[in-house]
């Protein structure tokens, strides 16, 4: 689907800009003329345990470097499911609050003013993250999510004892030079997702790193070695991914992870206690166990039977216990070509059993978010619409539910019923860099669904594009989306033999009255520049 730029089971990606302009909690109005003032909400009332630097990012480093702390930050938005099961689960802990005091936490929000700026530099996207960085802004480690819910402090605690960046970690490894247990564990805890765009080399080289870290680690060092073998066979996987799902038989190399791997899952101790890291592996990994024809059986088994235990463990979140059944589906129906319908009943049960239940919303979003793919996997998908029409009455954001609704419409062939969620989601879109992402998507199924309408076309993308007319808006993510919909625009056109060419002329003067305003020294002009050159 179009809405999540979620980094799956990682939690990472980005950071943002002030702090000033985050979302605080009403200040509740003063009782009486004789009373004394009401206290305010906390700030960020949403995650109030923790004390949340009052001030912007340049401030946040300083007071670290003053009081030799590192920066523990964390960057979401609004309406993000992973975002608000991270509080619900992570951040309302009493371990978790005590370890935040020893750093300085920053609590920036995607929407802020300058937020997508500070997302380029340090290299971040997707929502939620948690990355930990010292006072001179190297970064030290990212915080990989979906895990047990008692290893985040823990995880802190290898942030605080070692101020060697994860990277560099990563290198001495492969260099040769052997791992402390305790520079294993922050390698094995780090979240290793690249961006998006990340080539396969890029990929085939992390894989080959993480390699090189597991055999440095020392040898009772057995959960870590697991996860860090894991973690290589999800990138080498990656840098095979076009040619895999174009149907050419996996390397020699990654057919032989395929026996790494199973070399944890037959130690089945191991096996759960690396569950989430499990999880990364994809589809296109299970084509390569497919591969092995006869033996893909029992390997399937073994994945299966430990997915089925993650999916019980109350260590986890119930959203991530959901992904684990997400993640069995999904390589039993790669590796099999179809789930048996015993599967898929027990599937379905759980699902309803878990939107069965009260929750509080936070919790409630993290389990929308679960049952989705499984309904998808399933082949659920009016089910599926029939829930996320249920949940606009209950969240605050209902513009984020409108796109998954436009989406299972559009996939259950309703083109007018799709375009008008999109529509609709984008109407309601709050903030800068979610209405440019929501345009983004409306004006994408228009492209779809109503090709031929090119007044509503030009009209609907300019006043997306205007979105983008304001200080440090075209970095990162939004970034990404204005090339996404500029190949959009260019395919629409040529799909036609250039009849659109007008319209693309419109939008590329529409946007140079954007780039007009920055300055030729920011690396957002260039990417302004860009959109539709040429076209």
């Amino acid at each position: 689907m179009n809405r999540p730029d979620f980094p799956g089971l990682v939690l990472a990606a980005a950071t943002a800009a002030l702090l000033s302009g985050c979302t605080q909690g009403p200040t509740t109005p003063t009782a009486a003329p004789t009373a004394a003032p009401a206290a305010a909400a906390p700030r960020h009332a949403d995650a109030p345990g923790i004390a949340w630097f009052a001030g912007d990012v340049n401030a946040a480093f300083a007071a670290a470097r003053s009081a030799r702390k590192p920066i523990l930050l964390y960057w979401g938005a609004i309406w993000c499911p992973p975002c608000q099961q991270l509080k619900s689960t992570v951040f309302s802990r009493p371990d978790f609050i005590a370890k935040s005091r020893l750093f300085v936490p920053v609590y920036l929000d995607g929407d802020d003013a300058g937020a997508q700026k500070w997302g380029e530099q340090f290299r971040v996207s997707g929502y939620p993250t948690v990355v930990v960085l010292d006072a001179d802004r190297h970064e030290l480690m990212r915080i990989a999510g979906g895990m047990d819910l008692g290893q985040y402090a823990a995880v802190l605690d290898n942030a605080l004892a070692d101020v060697q960046p994860a990277g560099a970690l990563l290198d001495q490894a492969a260099a040769g030079h052997p791992l402390t247990l305790s520079q294993c564990r922050r390698l094995a805890f780090n979240s290793w997702e690249l961006d998006g765009g990340a080539d396969a080399p890029a990929n085939a080289a992390l894989a080959l790193h993480l390699d090189a870290a597991s055999e440095s680690c020392p040898a009772d060092a057995r959960i870590e070695r697991a996860r860090l073998r894991i973690f290589a066979a999800a990138f080498a996987t990656r840098a095979e991914a076009d040619a895999l799902k174009a149907g050419q038989a996996p390397s020699a190399a990654l057919r032989t992870r395929v026996n790494t791997v199973e070399a944890v899952l037959r130690d089945e101790r191991t096996a759960l206690a690396v569950a989430d890291a499990l999880q990364y592996l994809d589809e296109n990994f299970f084509r390569v166990v497919k591969a092995r024809g006869e033996a893909a059986a029992p390997w399937l088994a073994r994945y299966s039977k430990v997915m089925d235990l993650a999916a019980a463990l109350p260590d986890y979140a119930e959203a991530d216990q959901l992904g684990a059944i997400g993640s069995k589906l999904q390589a039993i129906k790669t590796i099999n070509g179809a789930i048996p319908a015993g599967v898929a009943r027990a599937a379905s049960a759980r699902v309803a059993s878990a939107l069965a239940e009260r929750q509080i919303p936070y919790v409630r979003s993290g389990i929308i978010n679960g049952v989705l793919p499984i309904y998808d996997m399933l082949g659920q998908n009016e089910q599926a619409y029939k829930v996320v029409q249920g949940e606009l009455t209950r969240t605050a954001t209902p513009y984020y539910y409108k796109t998954d609704l436009g989406e299972l419409a559009e996939g259950l062939g309703r083109k007018s019923e799709a375009l008008k969620w999109y529509a609709e989601g984008f109407a309601e879109a709050q903030g800068p860099a979610t209405r440019f992402q929501w345009g983004a998507i409306y004006a994408g199924g228009l492209l779809r669904l109503q090709p031929d309408d090119a007044a509503k076309i030009s009209a609907v993308t300019a006043q997306v594009l205007g979105e983008l007319d304001g200080p440090d808006r075209i970095y990162r993510r939004a970034r990404m989306r204005l090339e996404r919909l500029d190949q959009a625009l260019r395919k629409w056109n040529a799909d036609t033999r250039g009849a659109h060419h007008d319209v693309l002329v419109g939008l590329r003067q529409r946007m140079q009255q954007i780039c007009g305003k920055i300055p030729k020294t920011e690396a957002a002009r260039g990417s302004c520049d860009a959109f539709l050159a040429s076209a």
